[in-house]
């Protein structure tokens, strides 16, 4: 009988820690993905509120509205405030922001990096000329374009035709010009470029990386003209400044100034993992008197142009292709003065050395690309273009020249504005609660995790207005929140665009039982990140709020929506599901995954749905009905607990 008890209580306490065992694992590993949303707000701890640091913090309590205890609503009056969290995921498949607010800023940006050594990943929450802008405007993607009057059809017009007037101005808003550049060319088939002309001094080249990996190899000698070490630094940029590899090519070993040339030095660089798109090499030059020389550059890339200036020191003559307008020319020593043949016509003469000779090229506009011949080099070429080695490698990093919009003073002076944002959405929590003291707004960003590099287990976030103490602005935040969505062992990076309805069924089933085991473990063990640690940077003192000042009412927090949603883009264009996603993240659902559907000739939107979620459905189509005229619920027969959206074409 003593024996049987003890099988009792050992089976008991197996059972009991194989509990524990499979609760840390999905606590932790989370096999099926997990979505962590990060909050500041008087929910998130009840006893000890989650503040900013220097925000003024106000609550009400208004009978005749609600008859409940308002939340309190921070206020900030500072140009930059910082915060960070800790992940208790890692690796990580999207970061989403939400901001509720309200005030009089003209401009909201959020940034964020995985590292304290990293520059911060900026984008717009808020732009108050463009939330407000009632020009005509197309939308492509992400990119919408502004016209004050309308004389394009769309974006891609007037990239093929810029106007010509410096009267005509253009702005960008976070719009990377490089978008515009890879669209246009694709993927070209031509091999690698090697480079083969001595260069004195430090050189910036801009490489089009339209495959991958990324090969650069440079070679370089030392003049060894003058005393000191002869060092070259290599960089490589993203279009975004982000600094992704660096290398030195150090002395040859020779540090005095007899002239002795050793053999060339060469350094290889390989990134693997490179996003298509535009990237800066800088071949720096750490001597003093340019004693350096770049013997030859080669990359697996088939175009490479230079900016200016370019300081070629070849003995063979040189052929240079440039798009520039406005060229200058010097040279430092009397072997240098040359006539330089201008597209086989016309002659640029550089008489006189230690003088720089400026040639006007805009009267000539039958050709956009002019070819340079140079016989003796030794000369320092300045232009407003770039320039290349040969015409094939050429191409134009710049299509259209713009302003940033956020140092615009005056919008009248402009006529066109091309940016990738989201307008902020005009709240309808305000007329609920009978707010009048203002209109709340919901603004949203989304970051991918390939920008971000996370070298712990942090993520920093600077939420940023511009010169907002300045001219006395504030923002009203009733809360903020930060969402992490970490894969699972079966995710994959990118939805795979299966054929075949076989597949399709399978990839089906595995979704639905991925959906349902998930949705049983989110109730049964719900996850509960820690309090997020809240910091402000140093800037001017917080203003004391006026004595007359009223207390601020805020709306009742967003219903959160728990059920398991599936957005499937069948034809809404690319992004369309990620879009609409983030629009559900602003509504209150916070298990939404965006996938691609099994075709993209669908109409319309649908819903595939149970009987019993009839509610969130009522809530979902009144979502799809603000972009979609027609949306067909289906009912289904089915014990998995998702919800399907499949979003076709308008």
């Amino acid at each position: 009988m003593l024996k049987l008890h003890k099988y009792k209580l050992l089976i008991v306490g197996l059972t009991i820690g194989l509990l524990i065992i499979i609760f840390l694992a999905f606590r932790f590993l989370t096999p099926f993905g997990a979505v962590v949303s990060y909050q500041f707000n008087s929910i998130l701890n009840r006893d000890k509120l989650s503040k900013i640091k220097g925000a003024e913090e106000t609550s009400s309590f208004s009978p005749s509205q609600t008859g409940v205890l308002q939340i309190p609503q921070q206020t900030i009056r500072q140009n930059i405030v910082t915060f960070n969290l800790k992940l208790i995921t890692k690796p990580i498949e999207g970061v989403w922001v939400n901001l509720k607010f309200k005030g009089n800023p003209k401009e909201i940006k959020i940034g964020v990096r995985g590292s304290e050594k990293e520059k911060y990943q900026y984008l717009p929450l808020y732009n108050q000329i463009l939330n407000s802008l009632t020009w005509g405007q197309t939308s492509e993607g992400k990119t919408t374009f502004w016209q004050r009057e309308k004389k394009y059809p769309d974006l891609s017009g007037l990239i093929s035709k810029p106007p010509v007037s410096d009267d005509i101005r253009i702005a960008s808003y976070f719009f990377d010009p490089s978008d515009i550049v890879m669209k246009e060319s694709g993927q070209s088939s031509q091999n690698n470029l090697k480079i083969e002309k001595t260069l004195r001094g430090t050189h910036t080249l801009l490489v089009k990386v339209d495959k991958k990996p990324l090969l650069l190899t440079v070679s370089k000698q030392d003049a060894n003209a003058y005393k000191g070490e002869d060092n070259l630094s290599i960089q490589i940029y993203d279009s975004r400044q982000n600094k992704l590899a660096e290398q030195l090519i150090p002395d040859d070993g020779v540090i005095d100034s007899g002239g002795l040339r050793m053999a060339a030095q060469k350094s290889d660089i390989k990134i693997d993992d490179i996003k298509s798109g535009i990237y800066k090499i800088v071949l720096q030059d750490m001597t003093e008197n340019a004693d350096v020389r770049i013997k030859s550059v080669e990359v697996n890339q088939p175009s490479l142009v230079f900016q200016a200036p370019v300081f070629v020191v070849d003995e063979k003559p040189t052929i240079l292709w440039t798009n520039s307008k406005k060229i200058t020319m010097s040279t430092p020593h009397n072997g240098g003065v040359q006539t330089v043949k201008l597209d086989g016509k016309n002659d640029l003469k550089v008489e006189k050395e230690g003088k720089a000779f400026s040639f006007d090229l805009t009267s000539d506009s039958a050709s956009m690309l002019h070819k340079l011949e140079i016989p003796k080099n030794d000369l320092n070429i300045n232009g407003d273009g770039y320039f290349a080695f040969s015409q094939e490698s050429f191409f134009n990093p710049e299509p259209i020249k713009t302003v940033d919009l956020s140092k615009v003073i005056d919008i009248n002076k402009i006529d066109f504005i091309i940016a990738n944002y989201q307008p902020a959405k005009k709240s309808s929590s305000a007329k609920a609660t009978g707010d009048k003291d203002g209109e709340w707004y919901i603004a949203q960003a989304y970051f991918d995790p390939k920008d971000i590099k996370i070298d712990e287990d942090k993520l920093y976030f600077s939420l940023e207005s511009p010169e907002l103490n300045s001219y006395g602005g504030e923002i009203v935040i009733d809360s903020l929140e930060v969402t992490v969505k970490k894969p699972g062992w079966f995710s994959k990076p990118e939805p795979a665009k299966e054929s075949g309805s076989i597949t399709v069924e399978k990839q089906n089933i595995i979704q639905k039982a991925k959906a349902w085991i998930n949705n049983l473990w989110q109730k049964l063990f719900k996850k509960t990140p820690g309090t997020i640690t809240i910091t402000n940077t140093k800037t001017s003192p917080t203003p004391s709020p006026s004595p007359s000042q009223k207390p601020i009412p805020s709306p009742s927090p967003i219903q959160k929506i728990t059920n398991f949603i599936r957005i499937l883009n069948g034809g809404a264009g690319q992004g369309g599901a990620g879009e609409f996603a983030k629009v559900l993240a602003g509504a209150g659902f916070t298990n939404v995954t965006a996938e691609t559907a099994d075709k993209t000739d669908y109409k319309n939107a649908i819903i595939k749905y149970r009987q019993e979620d009839e509610k969130i459905v009522a809530k979902l189509e009144e979502l799809l009905k603000k972009d979609y005229k027609t949306v067909d619920k289906q009912k289904i027969a089915t014990t998995s607990a998702e919800i399907v959206v499949i979003i076709g074409e308008k």
